[in-house]
């Protein structure tokens, strides 16, 4: 049985995997960059809101693990009567709503691929996060596991 701290830094570690791969292929003339964007910005989302979730349900100390981890505070399981939500929970519950990284990385992707600079494409649609974006969001979930890891271990 795997912990919900193991599991958050395995989607972390599979997040970076992608990200590399990502890179690569960026790096590549072989594909168009909008393509690759649009092809290795869901997985990457994916791993880093499994990341978050994970480790939401480890501030918990959540035992009995979901089959898929939340990928938002609102998806907690509920708490028992007369237990208090921890306040890193809260502070996430901040994050999220304040409009910062950790609400962009929790916005649904656009469909279809990225819009190219300088082209109006109609079947496109815009603000679509790049690799930089998704480089940032890893770097900060890490911060903040490494961060709230240090309150887990002080209980």
């Amino acid at each position: 049985m795997s912990s919900a701290r193991g599991l958050a830094n395995h989607s972390l570690y599979m997040a970076r995997i992608v990200l590399a791969g990502w890179q690569v292929s960026r790096d590549s003339a072989d594909i168009m960059s909008e393509a690759a964007d649009a092809a290795f910005a869901p997985a990457v989302r994916l791993h880093l809101l499994d990341a978050y979730g994970w480790f939401l349900l480890a501030m918990l100390r959540a035992t009995d693990l979901p089959e898929r981890p939340p990928h938002t505070t609102d998806e907690l399981p509920e708490r028992g009567r007369g237990i208090a939500v921890p306040g890193e929970i809260l502070e996430y519950q901040g994050l999220e709503r304040q409009g910062g990284w950790l609400s962009r990385l929790q916005a649904a992707l656009p469909r279809g691929l990225p819009r190219p600079a300088g082209r109006q494409v109609l079947a496109m649609a815009g603000s679509y996060p790049n690799i930089n974006d998704y480089h940032e969001w890893a770097a900060a979930l890490a911060e903040l596991f490494e961060r709230m890891s240090d309150s887990l271990d002080e209980y």
